[in-house]
């Protein structure tokens, strides 16, 4: 079962982040973060649910980004959470398309680090996106991990590890989820959570999960992470947390990957996208949950994106416009 007792976190909308008053060290670091571009040379449109979306304009939202992210000398990186293209850009634009926006994040003047989300997968088989946007892969996977100090060490979960989007219809993983979602969702559409009853309606095609080799991969980084006593922090396309976030927008096995992280005291924050509202919690063992707020609903010359400053007790998220401040202290451990 999912472990679904949290303190559910503040997020600061008008205050900075250093306003409790109280001097700090200058941070480890920073970074830059933002989730969910999702551009296309498309006319806006609405989801499913009728909230407004700014094809277009993202990519303005993420030139701004970039340029706020260069006029901080010492960001040593930037993380994208995913869907850098939307689903319903046109298929013969989709390389384009991604290129177009991939250009965009290469004029910051550092490392980027992208991980997919389903709208990426919409458009490209992971053969041709991967290398695209430079993830390293084994055997089409799409998760890693990299250490930009001796203190910390980022972890980037393949959410669509086992998906039926994205691999080859005959693909091992693609049969596993399709066995997943007839036994989870008996409508005919599969994206549909109709009568799904709280934390099952997760099992949608437009989700999915982490296989068994990554869940081994994990296990290990975290193991040797605990060894060179470094904090972790774990970046997903997909919430982990039901307390950050929709039950419509969960990991399908977030159960099982945060039970194998609840087994060690290192990993203190989670950091996800395709929630667009975006959502903040505290689990039950201290390791905060971020979902970001989306780039792709912000209105012309509105923005969401944000800076992160790393501190060796902390993480404080200093979001701009539509992204909310967030101020995540780590329990004593």
């Amino acid at each position: 079962m999912i472990d679904v007792i949290c303190i559910q976190g503040l997020i600061e909308r008008d205050t900075m982040v250093s306003a409790a008053g109280v001097a700090t060290a200058q941070p480890l670091f920073s970074f830059g973060l933002i989730s969910d571009v999702q551009y296309a040379d498309i006319p806006d449109g609405r989801s499913f649910l009728g909230v407004p979306r700014y094809y277009r304009h993202s990519i303005l939202v993420l030139q701004r980004a970039v340029k706020e992210w260069n006029s901080h000398q010492k960001h040593k990186f930037v993380i994208n959470l995913g869907d850098i293209v939307d689903g319903f850009c046109p298929k013969d634009q989709s390389i384009n398309a991604v290129k177009k926006v991939v250009d965009e994040f290469e004029m910051f003047r550092g490392p980027v680090y992208h991980m997919i989300g389903n709208h990426c997968l919409y458009n490209l088989p992971r053969s041709t996106l991967l290398p695209l946007l430079k993830i390293p892969t084994l055997d089409g996977c799409a998760y890693y991990d990299f250490s930009p100090v001796p203190e910390y060490r980022f972890v980037v979960l393949d959410s669509y590890d086992i998906s039926a989007i994205g691999w080859p219809q005959d693909h091992p993983k693609t049969l596993e989820a399709l066995k997943l979602l007839r036994e989870k969702n008996p409508n005919e559409d599969k994206n549909s959570p109709n009568n799904l009853k709280g934390l099952e309606r997760r099992f949608l095609m437009f989700n999915g999960g982490v296989g068994k080799e990554q869940m081994e991969w994990l296990d290990g980084i975290l193991q040797d992470a605990t060894k060179l006593k470094q904090k972790v922090v774990v970046t997903c396309h997909l919430p982990l947390d039901p307390c950050a976030t929709s039950e419509e927008a969960l990991l399908w096995n977030c159960d099982e990957v945060m039970n194998l992280i609840h087994r060690y005291s290192c990993v203190k924050a989670v950091l996800a996208g395709h929630d667009h509202k975006g959502g903040y919690s505290i689990d039950s063992h201290g390791v905060h949950h971020r979902v970001l707020e989306a780039a792709l609903e912000c209105p012309p010359g509105t923005d969401a994106f944000g800076s992160v400053c790393v501190y060796d007790d902390r993480i404080s998220l200093v979001g701009t416009d539509r992204m909310a401040n967030t101020d995540m202290h780590f329990d004593h451990q």
